[in-house]
């Protein structure tokens, strides 16, 4: 083999050890977890929930998913609990859709557990937290959508943010064009509306470390534990009245842990996601409470796209959805030796010299030149033309003495002894 053969097998065995390392250390980043956000279902360090989704797919008859699809097109029903955890207000908070489809499979029949990310409290949040304290609730439930007498949807109430809502408050009341139709409640999104609640942040004024932990209320089975610990968020909720919420841990007097019953299924809200991270399952696990979540459901949904981990579609998707991985290696084996092919033969080739010798006269070119430019009839004749310019008089008159000769040659030895000064005998 060649040199140039050689140094191309080193480089492909180069270029494939690096391809195997860049492999096994994305293979080892990903089996830790930490390239996906907190509270994953896929991430394994203490921030994670894969402890959680792993442990309740080896129980019998208990199936354990991951939701890498949109929200909105959630499918689950009776004997499902879908869970949501590291909810974030300001940065992964859901959209209209997304509440509705959690909201669908609620009334279907199916446990939704709603978990939220811990926040601390800033500077103002005690004065935010009175208002909405004392602000009023509405009469009644907001409808999802209504419809006007030329069967176009109609605004819901409550279907603006937070913002809409207390600039609505400085401007003077109008009349409604809807009789009996309650006002909107303030600081409520229109999930929080739906729903019946309210989610606030306060700051906590604790004097001893015990205040600052979760306490089994009235309303929690006596099975669970009194008290959990390592609560660190200060959010909390406001159930509203009659709706049919239960109180299950507290924070500070304040709700941070509740439950009702929406439709078929139930609906369970925490202010903290710690209860089903990774951490909180090794560490200080509340199995009573986790049992009672998941409950005998037969599946347990884990929703990831809320956190940004969605399966996208595209040719390497269905390709390894409709077994043609093989087929992607054949043709990668082919592109591989198209490659060798070009770069080094695969027959051997025979031995070429050293030097290629030119074996050309130096008047070559001129003849080339003449045999293209000038017949061999007319040769003789375009010799004598391009002679006579600077020739003698007597010589002029010797050659063109001559008859015309018929061979090229035989006219140019003519002139030549016709030309010598000497006699030739």
């Amino acid at each position: 083999m060649r040199r140039g053969g050689i140094s191309a097998v080193v480089a492909a065995a180069l270029l494939l050890v690096l391809g195997w390392g860049v492999a096994e250390l994305y293979r080892l980043r990903v089996a830790r977890g930490d390239v996906f956000p907190e509270y994953s279902s896929l991430r394994a360090d203490p921030l994670g929930t894969r402890a959680l989704h792993d442990a309740v797919g080896l129980l019998p008859g208990r199936e354990s998913v991951r939701w890498l699809r949109p929200l909105e097109r959630l499918d689950a029903g009776a004997g499902d609990v879908v869970l949501v955890a590291g909810l974030n207000r300001f940065r992964r908070d859901l959209d209209a859709d997304a509440w509705a489809a959690l909201d669908r499979a609620a009334v279907a029949g199916a446990r939704v557990v709603v978990a939220w990310r811990a926040e601390a409290a800033e500077p103002g949040d005690g004065e935010s937290a009175r208002l909405i304290r004392e602000a009023p609730w509405a009469d009644a439930p907001v409808e999802e959508e209504k419809t006007t007498d030329q069967g176009k949807k109609a605004p819901v109430d409550g279907e603006n943010d937070d913002e809409d809502d207390l600039e609505a408050e400085d401007k003077p009341a109008k009349a409604s064009s809807v009789p009996d139709r309650p006002p909107p409640a303030r600081f409520a999104g229109a999930h929080e509306r739906r729903w019946g609640f309210r989610l606030a942040r306060r700051e906590l004024l604790a004097k001893v470390a015990e205040d600052f932990d979760a306490w089994r209320a009235e309303g929690a089975p006596g099975a669970w534990p009194a008290v959990l610990p390592s609560w660190g968020s200060d959010l909390f909720f406001l159930p509203r009245p009659g709706d049919g919420w239960r109180i299950l841990y507290k924070r500070g007097g304040d709700a941070v842990f509740i439950e009702r019953t929406r439709g078929e299924g139930s609906v369970t809200l925490l202010a903290d996601s710690f209860l089903l991270s990774n951490e909180a399952v090794q560490r200080e696990r509340a199995t009573a409470v986790l049992a009672a979540l998941l409950g005998d459901a037969r599946r347990i949904v884990f929703v990831e796209s809320h956190l940004g981990v969605e399966r996208e579609s595209g040719v390497a998707v269905l390709a390894r959805r409709y077994g043609l991985g093989g087929a992607a290696l054949v043709a990668l084996v082919f592109a591989a030796l198209w490659i060798w092919r070009r770069a080094s033969p695969l027959a051997p080739t025979l031995p070429e010299e050293a030097e290629v010798r030119l074996a050309l006269a130096p008047t070559a070119g001129l003849e080339a030149l003449l045999r293209r430019a000038v017949p061999p009839a007319k040769l003789h004749a375009a010799c004598v033309d391009a002679w006579l310019p600077g020739a003698t008089p007597a010589d002029r008159q010797r050659v063109t003495a001559l008859a015309t000769p018929a061979d090229p040659v035989a006219g140019y030895n003519a002139a030549t002894r016709a030309l010598s000064r000497k006699s030739i005998s």
